[in-house]
């Protein structure tokens, strides 16, 4: 539960996620306290743990077509029951002058 930058990604490719141990247990989701906490060594030891697991996973599918067919067709039944519909109007853009 909670909410992830994943977003539209995993309707369209087949998508795993990480999570580890950055911060202390108990600490509020998207407070100072967690801020505070992604400075600190443990911090980064969880962040590059979780990059190992991930590039080692992309390597096991890279490696194994038999795995990466499962991975494809379980993705297909997944999302094959339910297309995506993106919910913004495809006349929208997105504002990438807003910085200007």
């Amino acid at each position: 539960m909670g909410s992830t930058d994943v977003g539209d990604v995993s309707w369209v490719v087949p998508t795993v996620q990480a999570r580890g141990a950055t911060y202390a247990i108990g600490t509020p989701g998207h407070s100072w306290q967690l801020t505070a906490q992604g400075k600190m060594p443990a911090a980064h030891k969880g962040l590059v743990h979780v990059a190992k697991v991930m590039a080692g996973t992309a390597l096991d599918a890279i490696r194994d077509e038999t795995l990466l067919a499962r991975a494809k067709a379980d993705h297909q039944a997944r999302v094959g029951k339910t297309p995506y519909v993106c919910p913004l109007p495809a006349e929208l853009d997105p504002p990438i002058k807003m910085s200007a």
